[in-house]
């Protein structure tokens, strides 16, 4: 397996994050400023977790 399979069956995390602000913005009347809030909020929260769990990894191996 080469880096570019690895990549390929790595979910796209900002097409993931659309798709969910798209859904949630939907739910209500679709506004732009709701639309850009969401996916802001989503992004935020993607980008938390994987800091999150390489902040956790990186401790591990220092140890």
């Amino acid at each position: 397996m080469n880096a570019k399979d690895g990549l390929k069956n790595r979910p796209c995390f900002y097409e993931m994050a659309l798709y969910l602000a798209i859904a949630k913005t939907r739910q209500d009347e679709f506004r732009w400023e709701h639309f850009i809030d969401d996916l802001s909020e989503i992004c935020d929260k993607f980008a938390y977790q994987i800091a999150s769990k390489s902040g956790s990894t990186s401790q591990r191996s220092s140890v």
